[in-house]
């Protein structure tokens, strides 16, 4: 009995004592996703002319003042009758012929038929207002003096002979008064010829601030150098004479526009150099509400060379008068712009110009004149989410002409360039497309502004695909650049992506090269990247994803897009920004704590029935 009571307890205890040590929990921890980070007299009374002193010596004192009225005679022979001073009482005053002379008085003598006889006598006129009527100079070497001020009106008369009348020595007469006008130089408006020749010598920044004025997007940009940028320049030759320098990018033209104000469109003077077929042909046009139309306008001396899709030209050119509609300080004063457009070179029709510089009114003579493109914010932009720096030019440059004709591509997509010049996004992750093996391969580098630069490599029977969207969903209208496999060679599409479905537009993108070897498709293009939404801070953030999907070369349809890469939204002009594929970040699956307590729960159970069992036995 003592036996089975022990064997009993021990079978009993055992048991509670294995539960008791027997309790463990498994918690897996998710991985995180890792999140990228992105980055202006007449002299007073001269002597009249030809005055002539009697010849006999006789002087008239003139009285002081106001002399009696009357008859006043002086006799004959050297006798002399001073006049009033004043203002003599009226009558008829006469001096004796004879070698006489009489005086005239000097303030207003009294009106009357005044007279000086004949002979050598010399009658002096009144200096301030004489007495109107019938005053008579002898004929013979008789000097008549004019009054000095105002003479009345009247009849006055000089004798024929010899007699010389001075002219009044202030208030002449009006007449016919003539001014010598300033002299202007105007340089000879240039002769219209707008024939173009080989342009030998690129376009330079050379003697910017010295001879040119210059503009220039980016400020820095040279081009005489390879690379993406816009640049216009002009020279003062003469006058209203100039000579400019225009370089840039475009598939269709490129034009420089003058105008007096910062708004483009009132019938402004516009150059255009267009690429027909790979040659310069010019047009002189005027912009007027976003139309280009031909004109005729003073150019010569017309230049010009394309290479790929840079255009450069120069030209000189007789500038408009900007004073004649505007007020203006100068008559060089303009707003330069560059702008670049669509040309069909069969009609040679001019698409509406997008304007990729626009500077302030400035002095085009002045070569010193700070410029600046108003149309360029230049500033470092913070996200201020994120903490992240926006870093690169966040110039406001042309979008892109379109043109999808695709060359073919001579060399391999690569990844030599990636974190240096390429953003770069892959699966494997080290992935390299430029050797053999199945991979897929997306880089990004930016040009100029929006415009960046693709190359795009992957494995499909149908299409390959780039899509760019603002967020990391996708089909929400989001720009996709397809590349598709038409009987081994490429056919490219611009479409956006939508509830997963690729319809085909227009977008902003040129420079299609491609190559299809088996099943791997590669291709090259430059794009404008969509405008920002609302909610982001930088126009250059976006999720990129690589695609693939069947196609149709029958009818040229698209497939349905199964996705092979998808990465964070990251800022595409940052080269170092971390990339990682969303769609191989996995969790690993979590052990619940339900599953250890049922896993505890049984075994308890098991030993205490063990336990009871053995009990009974006893």
């Amino acid at each position: 009995m003592d036996n089975r009571l022990v064997l009993t307890v021990l079978l009993v205890t055992l048991p509670w004592m294995f539960v008791g040590t027997y309790a463990q929990t498994s918690t897996s921890t998710p991985t995180p996703t890792p999140t990228p980070t992105p980055t202006h007299t007449a002299s007073p009374s001269p002597a009249p002319g030809n005055n002539t002193t009697p010849a006999g010596n006789n002087t008239t004192a003139p009285p002081t003042h106001s002399p009696a009225p009357g008859n006043n005679t002086t006799p004959p022979g050297n006798n002399a009758t001073a006049p009033p001073t004043h203002s003599p009482a009226p009558g008829n005053n006469t001096t004796p012929a004879r070698n006489n002379a009489t005086a005239p008085p000097t303030h207003s003598p009294a009106p009357g038929n005044n007279t000086t006889p004949a002979g050598n006598n010399a009658t002096a006129p009144p200096t301030h207002s004489p007495a109107p009527r019938n005053n008579t100079t002898p004929e013979r070497n008789n000097a008549t003096a004019p009054p000095t001020h105002s003479p009345a009106p009247g009849n006055n008369t000089t004798p024929e002979r010899n007699n010389a009348t001075a002219p009044p020595t202030h208030s002449p007469a009006p007449g016919n008064n003539t001014t010598a006008p300033d002299v202007i130089t105007t340089a000879a408006p240039l002769t219209p010829n707008i024939t173009v020749i080989a342009l030998e010598t690129p376009v330079s920044r050379a003697e910017c601030g010295s001879k040119d004025l210059c503009a220039a997007q980016p400020s820095d940009c040279d081009p005489s150098r390879s690379g993406s940028c816009f640049f216009l320049a002009a020279r003062q030759t003469s006058g209203q004479n100039f000579e400019f320098g225009l370089s840039g990018q475009s598939e269709g033209y490129l034009a420089a526009t003058l105008s007096t104000d910062t708004t483009a469109g009132g019938n402004d003077t516009t150059y255009v150099c267009a690429n027909n077929n790979g040659a310069v042909q010019f047009f002189s046009t005027v912009l007027n509400n976003g139309q280009l139309i031909v004109t005729t306008l003073n150019v010569n001396s017309v230049k010009g060379s394309v290479n790929g899709n840079t255009i450069q030209c120069t030209f000189a050119a007789t500038v408009p008068d900007a004073t004649r509609s505007r007020t203006r300080a100068a008559a060089t004063g303009f707003s330069l712009s560059v702008s670049t457009g669509a040309f069909n070179a069969t009609t040679g029709s001019l698409g509406a110009p997008t304007t990729a510089i626009r500077t302030p009114v400035v002095n085009l003579a002045n070569p010193n004149t700070t410029v600046t493109n108003q149309l360029d914010p230049n500033t470092t932009t913070s996200a201020p989410s994120t903490n992240l720096t926006t870093t690169g030019n966040q110039a406001t440059a042309a979008p892109l002409t379109p043109n999808i004709t695709v060359t073919a591509l001579e060399t391999p997509v690569s990844r030599a360039e990636c974190g240096s010049k390429d953003l770069c996004a892959a699966q494997p992750s080290d992935c390299d497309p430029s050797s053999s093996g199945s991979c897929f391969f997306l880089a990004a580098r930016q040009a100029s502004g929006q415009n960046f630069e693709f190359g795009l490599s992957g494995q499909s029977e149908g299409y390959l695909a780039a899509s760019l969207s603002t967020d990391t969903t996708a089909g929400g209208n989001d720009t996709t650049y397809v590349c598709a496999n038409n009987n081994g060679a490429v056919q490219f599409f611009s479409t956006v992506l939508n509830n997963g479905q690729l319809t085909v537009t227009t977008l902003n993108v040129n420079s299609v090269k491609g190559s299809v070897n088996g099943n791997k498709i590669q291709c090259t293009f430059a794009a404008t990247l969509p405008g920002s939404s609302s909610t982001r801070t930088s126009h250059t953030r976006f999720s990129m994803a690589v695609l693939t999907g069947t196609f149709n070369a029958t009818t040229g349809s698209l497939g349905g897009p199964s996705t092979a890469l998808r990465t964070p939204v990251v800022n595409l002009a940052n080269p170092n920004a971390t990339v990682t594929n969303v769609l191989t970040t996995t969790t690993a699956p979590a052990t619940t704590s339900h599953a250890v307590t049922l896993q505890q729960s049984l075994t308890q159970a098991l030993l205490v029935t063990v336990g009871v069992l053995g009990l009974v036995m006893l």
